[in-house]
């Protein structure tokens, strides 16, 4: 797979291995085959031989796609690596097919944008916005049945509105 990292185009390796049956070591978050930092593809499977997850990494750090799957084969999420760290979307559903999550990341790891999180029968728990990794704009959570338990506004990290359906109260340091 082509991957375009910064103006150069990286090619992973189309090789595939089995982190269950071949040594694999993980030291500061570099994936290492053999003692040399791994390029290609890693799988990973239940016990009983169904895919589990699938994997690209790049010198050692997830570079690509990580997605993962239910052992029925239902799709479990699908994420996005750039050098190690999570990036572009990331999404994720229950057994029972409903979404579970939805987030979005920049290029160095941190939320940026919307981030969703769904009940299991498949209404919406929580709806955050994010610039860079810090909550901004319009906040909001929801219980099971569907009744607003958070919302918010926050503007240069400080809130505003309900959480909790009590209204935010700004905590000031106050001079002893």
């Amino acid at each position: 797979m082509k991957i375009s990292a910064s103006k150069s185009t990286v090619v992973i390796p189309s090789i595939e291995k089995d982190r269950g049956v071949v040594e694999f070591e993980l030291i500061n978050g570099v994936l290492l085959f053999k003692e040399k930092p791994y390029s290609g593809i890693v799988n990973e499977f239940y016990s009983e031989g169904s895919i589990k997850t699938k994997s690209e990494y790049y010198q050692g750090k997830r570079l690509g796609f990580y997605n993962g799957w239910y052992v029925n084969g239902n799709k479990r999420f699908e994420r996005f690596y750039t050098n190690g760290l999570k990036s572009q979307i990331h999404r994720g559903w229950y057994l029972n097919g409903n979404q579970m999550f939805e987030y979005y990341f920049n290029k160095i790891g941190l939320y940026d944008g919307s981030v969703k999180d769904w009940h299991e029968h498949g209404t919406i728990a929580k709806h955050f916005n994010f610039v860079d990794g810090v909550e901004d704009g319009s906040q909001k959570m929801w219980s099971l049945s569907g009744k607003t338990t958070a919302n918010f506004y926050t503007v240069n990290r400080d809130r505003h509105g309900l959480i909790g359906l009590k209204q935010c109260v700004s905590v000031v340091h106050k001079n002893e």
